[in-house]
């Protein structure tokens, strides 16, 4: 009897002693996909939890705003910004006469291979970038609906757009009415704007219910 129970003894300790060299990479990569208790059940050693408190922290950076924005409708579907060096899309990106819903990954695809205004080379906006399309007050834009863009375009079926910064790039913005929003997800979350309601938000990047509004560099 003794000799089982020290066996049994030395049989847990050896499979706990398995699961418990986690190392903190290893727990922040788990928690973007396992919950904490299911952690603690994989990695049960004291410093766990600890590690994972390490995890969630994020740095202190918040997005840095461009200059003011001085907009210019080309009349071909596309606007300038003249002072950021920035060319728009004047509307988001549709399909089938619907506003398209789609992953980051696809986003970025549907982006290479657009043409708008007779011109390629589109890619998707940085929060920063994104964010100088906002207006200041909600007022009617060009599809004649209110929303809180600038009036030269068009948003008239307004949803979260996509943006390419991530948590990592941007722990947290102030956003108006809402206030700080923190973001703890590193590179598996990015941040979108929603000009119907004001509104910058994060979301999982894999998640395939957002919208693509394109951008490019003016040369």
């Amino acid at each position: 009897m003794r000799i089982a129970v020290v066996t049994l003894v030395l049989l847990l300790t050896q499979s706990t002693s398995a699961f418990a060299a986690c190392s903190k990479t290893e727990i922040c990569s788990m928690l973007g996909k396992m919950g904490h208790f299911d952690i603690l059940n994989q990695c049960p050693d004291p410093k766990t939890a600890s590690l994972l408190a390490e995890c969630k922290k994020v740095s202190d950076v918040t997005v840095e705003d461009l200059a003011a924005p001085e907009f210019k409708d080309n009349n071909d579907g596309t606007i300038s910004d003249v002072k950021n060096n920035l060319l728009w899309a004047k509307s988001g990106v549709f399909k089938d006469e619907k506003l398209m819903k789609t992953s980051l990954k696809e986003a970025k695809r549907v982006a290479v291979s657009a043409e708008i205004g007779g011109k390629g080379g589109w890619r998707l906006p940085t929060l920063a970038e994104l964010k100088t399309l906002l207006s200041s007050e909600r007022i009617a834009n060009s599809s004649g609906k209110k929303a809180w863009i600038n009036p030269l375009f068009d948003d008239g079926r307004g949803h979260y757009y996509w943006t390419t910064t991530t948590c990592a790039e941007v722990s947290y913005v102030i956003d108006g009415g809402y206030g700080k929003k923190i973001c703890q997800k590193g590179d598996q979350a990015v941040w979108l704007v929603h000009f119907n309601i004001n509104a910058v938000f994060w979301h999982h990047s894999k998640a395939e219910n957002y919208h693509v509004w394109l951008v490019q560099n003016i040369e």
